[in-house]
């Protein structure tokens, strides 16, 4: 019977791998992109998102054409000229009724906030002409704006050009 029943298992062992070989089937491998699909699609719509929504802020200032009919007239005992050199200096003059100025007087940075509201508290009416040297650094222009706008004063300024004569005015101050 032992060698009667090991033909047989044996027989039976060759009969599966003839079945197996019979059958044919390969079974293949299916991988489901639909997910994948849909991650990407969040992904994108993240980047998309989040890239249009940091747009770099930008100071806007508008400025006028320069018509006859834009212009005003100004009380010159009401202006204070804040000229700014290449160096990053700061000079502080106040106009005087007559359309001349007082002498130009150098004001720190860090004491201009304190300087403006003094110079508001004597005259309401002031009005800040601003003018920047183009060869002073552009970041120091918007301190020196940011420290105007933390100032107890009603905001009432303009830039003008600095001119010729402002250079002069700024060179025999020290700047």
């Amino acid at each position: 019977m032992a060698g009667g029943g090991g033909a047989e298992a044996q027989a039976t062992s060759a009969d599966r791998h003839k079945k197996k070989r019979g059958k044919g089937l390969k079974i293949g491998v299916h991988i489901d992109m639909t997910p994948m699909v849909d991650v990407i699609m969040l992904l994108l719509t993240f980047f998309m998102l989040t890239t249009t929504l940091a747009t770099p802020q930008v100071m806007q200032i508008n400025l006028p054409k320069g018509d006859e009919k834009d212009k005003v007239k100004v009380d010159m005992g009401n202006v204070l000229f804040i000229r700014v050199s290449d160096q990053g200096n700061i000079y502080f003059s106040l106009g005087k009724s007559d359309g001349t100025e007082q002498a130009p007087e150098f004001v720190e940075f860090t004491d201009m906030k304190n300087r403006l509201e003094a110079l508001y508290a004597a005259n309401e009416n002031l009005l800040l002409l601003l003018k920047f040297s183009r060869g002073m650094k552009y970041n120091l222009m918007v301190d020196i704006l940011d420290e105007i706008n933390r100032a107890a004063i009603e905001k009432r300024y303009t830039f003008l050009p600095m001119e010729e004569t402002d250079r002069e005015i700024v060179r025999l101050a020290g700047g």
